[in-house]
């Protein structure tokens, strides 16, 4: 199979394309990995089999790919009609047979692909929103794209943990939930610091100084704060208001 070709020459947004794909593929042979039969099992997210993260996947993929029809041709095409639209159409993909399931995650993703390859710098600086209403630049989407085929491919609860995914990927899912916070009171003043980190997260300030800082390897501790993962026996806590013991739950960040 050739290289996808792409309109733009913006470097940053070339890899950036690239870790998408990279991220597809990873995603891809999780799915494929799974026998028919485990379709219908657990995933990692509640309430969800391993179906429904294989459609909610295949139909993200639609979803952006209607935010960039909007990119190049500057007519409001929102990523979904409603939230009741969303959930209704993941949980008819995650009741399709098999073939009709996998089928949905390669062409949503294809049709994503064929989106990008023709897409010029003007259409990717056109301004969108995201179903949480956040204005976005198009390009912005092709992080959001990688960032939920890599979270989901653990969901898919079939081996494959954070410790797996690339360490820039999980770097960079820190900072995603830091920013998050930032804007919220009730975690405003929570730090992540990957064990051995010299302060990137937190600017170097120490834990107490109007700041709470969770410290751990760098898998633990994105599972931990993008609520993966309760192994908070792996992470060091301290700052303002704690008094020992392990932190509870991550708090919130999409």
């Amino acid at each position: 199979m050739s290289e996808p070709t792409y309109r733009t020459a913006d470097q940053h947004l070339l890899r950036e394309l690239d870790g998408a794909d990279e991220a597809a593929a990873y995603f891809g042979a999780r799915a494929n990995e799974l026998r028919d039969s485990q379709l219908a099992g657990d995933s990692l997210l509640p309430g969800w089999t391993r179906g429904h993260v294989i459609a909610h996947v295949g139909y993200n993929a639609y979803a952006l790919a209607r935010l960039m029809t909007w990119a190049e041709t500057g007519i409001e095409t929102p990523m979904y009609a409603s939230p009741e639209a969303r959930d209704a159409e993941i949980e008819a993909g995650a009741a399709l047979d098999p073939g009709s399931l996998h089928f949905l995650l390669e062409d949503s993703q294809q049709q994503l692909a064929e989106h990008w390859r023709r897409m010029d710098d003007a259409a990717w600086q056109a301004r969108v929103r995201t179903r949480q209403g956040a204005e976005i630049t198009a390009s912005t989407a092709v992080w959001m794209r990688s960032r939920e085929l890599w979270l989901h491919a653990v969901d898919l609860n079939s081996g494959a943990g954070f410790v797996d995914l690339p360490e820039p990927v999980l770097a960079r899912l820190l900072r995603n939930v830091e920013k998050v916070w930032a804007s919220r009171e009730d975690a405003a003043g929570l730090r992540l610091r990957p064990a051995g980190a010299e302060g990137e997260h937190d600017g170097g300030a120490p834990a107490g100084a109007g700041l709470t800082v969770v410290s751990g390897p760098l898998p633990e501790l994105a599972a931990w704060a993008t609520g993966r993962s309760q192994r908070l026996e792996l992470l060091e806590f301290a700052g303002d208001g704690f008094n020992g013991g392990a932190p509870g739950p991550a708090p919130r960040w999409l």
